[in-house]
């Protein structure tokens, strides 16, 4: 029987926006630079960045200013990708929903410096994208399953992390790293 994400996103949202609420800063760019790595597995994030943001941009560069706190370029980009974007302008440009979810998420990562509620985002948005697989892909279960060991696998990092751990950096990126995230 297929997990169904609808049935507990409710709840799982509610248990991460109230374990996520008192991060230190240590634990919130711990979070944001756990994450970066995830979202650069991604099809064609580089891509994606430098053509609507119009900046350059690496993972590895990204981290460093995150670690830094010189993220103000990015987050300018973001600024002016948002104040640039006409949706009835005769150019504009649809953003596909994994183009959505790239910018979303790495937006997610830097801001997660500055404010709580950005860790839950991005706690959220792996959710989101693991749900996106499942309902497009030619293999639901996979990504079912998948789907269903990631809500289980934030249930205790989450737990770890409100009892003052810092979550280890690296730990998205290995969870995932063999997982084809092809283009659908």
């Amino acid at each position: 029987m297929m997990f169904d994400i609808v049935s507990v996103i409710s709840k799982h949202t509610a248990f991460l926006e109230d374990k996520l609420k008192q991060l230190n800063l240590n634990q919130r760019k711990s979070i944001g630079k756990a994450f970066i790595p995830f979202y650069f597995l991604l099809p064609e994030t580089v891509e994606c960045i430098e053509h609507h943001l119009k900046i350059k941009i690496s993972k590895s560069k990204l981290i460093e200013d995150l670690e830094n706190n010189t993220l103000q370029y990015f987050k300018d980009a973001l600024k002016n990708y948002d104040a640039e974007t006409d949706e009835y302008a005769e150019n504009f440009e649809e953003l596909d929903p994994m183009e959505v979810n790239i910018i979303s998420g790495l937006e997610n990562s830097v801001c997660a410096y500055d404010k709580s509620e950005y860790a839950v985002y991005n706690f959220l948005l792996v959710i989101d994208i693991l749900d996106y697989y499942e309902n497009f892909s030619d293999n639901p279960e996979y990504w079912n399953n998948l789907l269903k060991e990631e809500i289980d696998f934030q249930q205790k990092i989450v737990e770890q992390i409100s009892n003052g751990s810092v979550i280890d950096e690296s730990i998205y990126f290995e969870r995932y790293k063999e997982v084809q995230f092809d283009e659908i």
